[in-house]
């Protein structure tokens, strides 16, 4: 096979873009509409296609996701495909342990990307400030915006959304060492198999 191609979830596209700009410069990069993750089977058949026109071309390609979407294990068994290991975005960022240990302290965790989309995040969830307010309160302690350090923290749009949900915020920084560490454990699983292949 040719060289590696890397498909990401554009929730992570400027993340993914810095750590390419200074380890992986010559990658080729496509990046998949964050959006599609309310449409999960839409998703599925998006990265079907992407991937498809990568292995035709002769291309191994790391998957940066999670599981985002049931037929994520298939895709990623496709031979030339490595997927990170990780649950979601925010574990790509914090690791597992970590992810875990916040998770259980009640964290909803909000991403840079999505801070400013919040709204459309939750009415794609079918959900309004009353029943938004009332599950998760039900389900979390706190919103925490990783702030990976690309852009200004967008206070004002942590504060209404901790408005909407009823649920103060915090703003944790995290360095992008863990996420650049995962990609590479991708990249050398990548090179291993085409190997061995």
């Amino acid at each position: 096979m040719k060289s590696a191609v890397l498909i990401c979830c554009s929730a992570l596209q400027d993340e993914a873009e810095q750590l390419c700009t200074s380890h992986w410069p010559d990658l080729k990069r496509t990046y998949v509409t964050s959006t599609l993750h309310l449409h999960p089977e839409r998703l599925a058949a998006t990265l079907q296609s992407a991937l498809e026109a990568e292995l035709k071309q002769g291309n191994r390609v790391v998957l940066i996701y999670g599981d985002c979407c049931a037929r994520m294990t298939a895709l990623e068994s496709l031979p030339g495909v490595v997927r990170t290991r990780a649950k979601n975005c925010c574990e790509l960022l914090l690791g597992a342990e970590e992810y875990r240990r916040l998770s259980h302290e009640g964290a909803f965790f909000v991403i840079p990307k999505w801070a400013r989309r919040w709204k459309r995040f939750f009415s794609g969830l079918g959900l309004n400030r009353d029943n938004a307010a009332s599950l998760m309160q039900d389900l979390h302690r706190s919103l925490l915006y990783l702030d990976t350090g690309l852009a200004a923290v967008p206070d004002k749009s942590l504060q209404e959304c901790a408005e909407y949900c009823g649920l103060p915020f915090e703003v944790r920084q995290v360095s992008l060492d863990y996420f650049h560490g995962t990609i590479e454990d991708a990249l050398l699983r990548s090179r291993s198999s085409a190997a061995a292949g």
